[in-house]
């Protein structure tokens, strides 16, 4: 068995889908992850890494995630095809855990 975990900031927020065949929810996650190390231009290297998510993982990542919150994903590792013909892959997660505080309009509603 193979688990990964990564660790980022969500790049867009969380579109909720229906699979067709299951009537179940889904979600991809694309989150935006920095090296430590910059290339010998001196460019910061940064890395996109998409994440499933399914069923009420889906659904709590659709209610509390936003665009630009960090977040830990943990899961399988499993390699797709990609358009260009490169292999690419994702992370079918069972775990997400945001790591962002709440922003400042949602501390503001809830007082």
């Amino acid at each position: 068995m193979l688990k990964i975990t990564a660790i980022g900031n969500l790049t867009n927020d969380v579109e909720l889908r229906m699979n067709e065949t299951t009537g179940k929810p889904f979600a991809i996650l694309r989150i935006a992850s920095d090296r430590r190390y910059r290339d010998q231009e001196g460019n910061q290297l940064t890395d996109f890494i998409s994440v499933k998510v399914r069923g009420a993982l889906a659904e709590f990542c659709a209610a509390y995630a936003r665009k630009g919150c960090k977040l830990a994903a943990s899961g399988d590792f499993e390699t797709v095809p990609v358009p260009d013909g490169q292999p690419g892959f994702l992370i079918k997660a069972f775990e997400v855990e945001l790591l962002s505080p709440k922003h400042a309009e949602e501390n503001e509603e809830a007082a």
